[in-house]
């Protein structure tokens, strides 16, 4: 097998390796025989293939240069699942860990459905058996040459620096987990950082422990240096979540109608459906509160949609900051607004159903400041676009002119004035406004006077 230096999410965006098999013994009826467990794990390989079929109707269409010229008369082997699978197996197999060991952190991991050692066979012969199983299974040709791992230092010094912090969370877990933290110790000290990192968090979805916001964070920073795709930590954990009230202090940079508006830069909505894009924002929660970005979203869209402001200037708002005209999705802007809105709804239905969305009060002490800085920076607008922020600062919401008066300025020609961009970083942060938002907005257009 060849060397993998490079973040699992090259490959994967869910759990994998040993930590992903023992999920699909925890959610599978316990198998009765030998026979039956290891066909649950050809049918863990299989259903990897499955998801990445090999489609070589592309390359059947070139000629024989273009191949050449491609790369795709070339061919290599791809393991698939029982690459990473065995690469875990192994360093588990290599490892002095007892049978004691092993067996603890197997049956924490699974759940309990299926202990080896029950049918007369030893958890370190188990393992052996699985990697046999996963060794005799053909690798697939695929076209191409083999892809190099890329990002590579992602796995070099960064692991050792979060070595200590994982080790405190494994002793974290001790009364979560009775005494399992001592094997799960040894297998991350002896065996596998990384392997004992995902046993531990495999271990805490199949008990179904409640963990706080805060550590579900942490767990996932932990996760970087290996290049750990998010779900391999967030998918499965029963995480204690803050109210949504508090959404709008979870952004460090740009949310709702706005960051929006961003998603919709030409380059990437010509290559991705509106309704794909729309979708893929308002359910980017991330590891933030499950509902989190449909709230806010639904709330600058409610607002202007109650609002008195003209369907033109709605229309001229969402074109401004978005620089796509709704007439491409074959309505316009108030119609647009609805659909978002609707998308909003039937996200906090599905994720968040007691949850009654309401509009917290405007900011109307900021009125005054944002319309000073919509009218200093009109050289850099339309004259239709000034006329329209200034119209939903005055009479519908200041945080809202003032995030989508950043976003046209994010692609707007012409230069701010440093003055210009303190007094923007301070409405910014008087707004609530993670440290990064306006920065990243409009810093590229301040220019010293």
């Amino acid at each position: 097998m060849r060397d993998q230096s490079g973040p699992y999410f090259e490959k994967y965006d869910s759990d994998f390796g040993l930590s992903g098999l023992t999920e699909a013994f925890a959610q599978s009826t316990p198998p009765g025989t030998e026979e039956a467990a290891l066909a649950l794990v050809t049918e863990k390989l299989s259903a990897y293939e499955g998801e990445t079929p090999v489609d070589t109707s592309g390359i059947e269409r070139l000629s024989e240069d273009e191949r050449h010229i491609l790369g795709f008369d070339v061919f290599h082997e791809d393991f698939g699942y029982a690459e990473e699978l065995r690469r875990d197996l192994g360093r588990l197999l290599d490892s002095p860990l007892s049978d004691e060991v092993l067996g603890a952190v197997w049956l924490a991991a699974t759940g309990g459905g299926w202990d080896p050692r029950a049918h007369g066979i030893g958890v370190r012969d188990w393992l052996a058996r699985m990697d046999a199983t996963c060794a005799a299974r053909p690798p697939r040709v695929m076209v191409g040459r083999a892809p190099a791992p890329s990002w590579s230092f992602w796995r070099l010094p960064a692991v050792e620096t979060v070595r200590d912090a994982i080790l405190a969370e494994i002793r974290a877990s001790a009364g979560e987990l009775p005494g399992l933290a001592p094997a799960l110790e040894e297998v991350a000290t002896r065996a596998d950082l990384d392997l004992g990192f995902r046993l531990c968090l495999r271990a805490l979805k199949t008990a179904g422990v409640p963990v706080s916001e805060e550590r579900c964070k942490r767990f996932c920073d932990l996760g970087e240096p290996f290049g750990h795709p998010f779900w391999v930590v967030y998918g499965g954990l029963t995480v204690v979540w803050r109210p949504l009230e508090v959404a709008r202090r979870l952004f460090d940079g740009d949310f709702g109608l706005s960051e929006l508006a961003g998603q919709f830069h030409p380059m990437w909505e010509r290559s991705v459906p509106a309704p794909e894009l729309l979708h893929r924002t308002v359910t980017a929660d991330g590891y933030h509160i499950p509902g989190v970005q449909a709230l806010v979203l639904w709330e600058d869209t409610a607002r202007l949609l109650r609002s008195p402001l003209s369907g033109d200037t709605l229309t001229t708002l969402w074109v401004a900051a978005s620089h796509t005209d709704p007439a491409r999705f074959a309505t316009d802007g108030p119609g647009w607004l609805r659909r978002i809105a609707e998308e909003c709804r039937a996200r906090l239905t599905e994720v968040a159903p007691e949850h009654t969305p309401a509009l917290p009060p405007v900011r109307a002490d900021l009125a005054d400041a944002v319309l000073r800085e919509v009218r200093e920076a009109a050289p850099l607008l339309e004259p239709e676009q000034t006329t329209a922020l200034e119209q939903l600062v005055v009479q519908v919401d200041p945080d809202l002119g003032f995030r989508l008066l950043l976003r046209v300025l994010h692609t707007a020609s012409g230069c701010l004035t440093k003055r210009q961009y303190a007094r923007c970083r301070t409405l910014g942060e008087r707004f609530g406004y993670g440290e990064d938002h306006v920065s990243h907005a409009i810093e590229h257009l301040a220019q010293d006077e």
